[in-house]
């Protein structure tokens, strides 16, 4: 049985078409990340706490990886995220197989075990902010 050929062109068009949806999902849990932590930062200043965020490399993945786009915002409350105690910091990813805007923070609990918390935006603001928000996102 002869093996039937692709049309290179039809090749390249999928291969190109592929990769600008992989960017721009990509591009996506970026923009929202950075969209959390741009409120994390504003609550925080609402009560007198300044936060800083920041994400390493986030437009330069494209595949989320086990449910979690790999992209990862650091939240210090304890000064400028390279100065902070790593064991300070909280590690806010965004969850990639939910229909909803969810993220999941990850934290080092004073007994040596990793805390996470789930939770939609304005919950996550809440839970990292410790700010009463007066609705929540349900």
């Amino acid at each position: 049985m002869a093996q039937q050929k692709t049309n290179p062109k039809l090749e390249q068009a999928l291969t190109r078409g592929d990769l600008a949806i992989r960017q721009a999902n990509s591009g996506r849990a970026t923009a929202v990340l950075r969209a959390l932590g741009k409120m994390i930062v504003e609550a925080s200043a609402t009560i007198g706490v300044e936060a800083f965020v920041v994400i390493h490399d986030g437009d330069k993945i494209y595949d989320p990886a086990d449910g979690m786009w790999p992209q990862q915002l650091l939240v210090s409350l304890d000064g400028p995220v390279e100065d902070a105690d790593p064991d300070e910091l909280r590690t806010v990813t965004l969850m990639a197989d939910t229909p909803a805007t969810v993220f999941r923070c990850e934290w080092q609990r004073a007994d040596g075990k990793i805390g996470r918390q789930e939770g939609r935006p304005l919950a996550m603001v809440a839970f990292i902010t410790d700010v009463d928000i007066p609705w929540l996102d349900d």
